[in-house]
């Protein structure tokens, strides 16, 4: 498939709005988000998009309770919001599926509950859809977190975003796609610990459509600023990413040299807290998540075969 999928004829009215402007789908998934994911529907009310939207945000707790805080949220109507059930299942991947599902969109915009987006965040990725089928925007972190959380995971920078060593992605936190392609990929892996954004795009790229990606840092990213969130998440991504590695290897993606991994190592050895930081020039917390993401690739990339010497 080499012709983008990036415009069709509708025929439901409410679908394009009179300027041409397509019916947005928000999709947010959501587990134990709160208070923060009040704030990222006050930036999708704030949007300067000029067509039509709705919100969806996809339930991926146990208990059920965002549905009745919903319902009470003050701008309800205004965002056409709603809350689906998505707890059947654990992770992001399989809460963006549900919400999918639901959507009445011709587009569907993902991002984050915890996070926040800039008023020309929809307006941007509708813009670069009308040429591509899989669209993202870079994040930036100075506006949404603390002193220690940025000293921890210091933002790749935004032309640096999205790259990988195989086929660029967009970030789940800021990734557009046409319904209707989202639809005939199967949606997101629920069978992967993290990065499913990275095989969705990957695997997008590979049947044919097109991937495009805005420089402009259009989403206010959280970052964790607690050590035991911090190891976690970054071991999942450690993990997660190998795994996808892995699994493209006999697409073309290219393997890891266990040499590579062992440098690493060698660094991070160099590098440990015991080591003044004068010297190092990294901080606990860097360290930290720079173990537990390398252990995850190590553990990934065994079982999924990701490596070679």
């Amino acid at each position: 498939m080499t012709e983008s999928r990036s415009r069709y004829e509708f025929t439901d009215s409410d679908s394009v709005c009179s300027n041409g402007d397509p019916f947005v789908s928000v999709i947010i998934p959501a587990r134990n988000s709160l208070p923060d994911l009040d704030f990222q529907l006050d930036s999708l009310a704030a949007q300067t998009y000029s067509g039509p939207i709705e919100v969806i945000v996809s339930d991926n707790g146990p208990d059920g309770q965002l549905a009745d805080h919903i319902r009470n949220y003050a701008g309800r109507d205004a965002l056409r919001l709603r809350c689906v059930d998505a707890s059947m299942q654990a992770g992001a991947a399989y809460a963006r599926n549900i919400g999918a599902e639901s959507a009445r969109g011709e587009f569907l915009a993902f991002c984050d509950a915890d996070d926040i987006v800039h008023p020309d965040w929809i307006k941007t990725l509708v813009e670069l859809a009308r040429d591509h089928d899989v669209v993202g925007t870079a994040v930036e972190t100075e506006s949404v977190n603390t002193a220690r959380a940025l000293d921890w995971t210091p933002t790749t920078a935004p032309e640096n975003q999205g790259q990988t060593t195989f086929l660029p992605y967009a970030i789940g936190a800021s990734l557009g796609c046409w319904t209707s392609v989202f639809r005939e990929l199967g949606g997101m892996s629920r069978d992967l610990v993290a990065s499913e954004d990275v095989e969705f795009c990957w695997r997008a790229q590979l049947t044919g459509y097109r991937l495009g990606f805005a420089q402009t840092q259009l989403v206010g990213y959280r970052l964790r600023d607690k050590l035991v969130p911090l190891v976690e998440q970054s071991y999942k991504l450690g993990y997660g990413f190998a795994q996808v590695q892995g699994i493209y290897r006999h697409r073309g993606c290219p393997p890891v040299h266990l040499r590579r991994a062992m440098r690493w190592w060698g660094l991070l050895m160099l590098g440990n807290p015991l080591v003044p930081r004068a010297l190092t020039r990294v901080s606990r917390g860097q360290w930290l998540r720079a173990v537990a993401a390398h252990v995850g690739e190590v553990r990934g990339g065994v079982k999924y075969r990701t490596f070679v010497w």
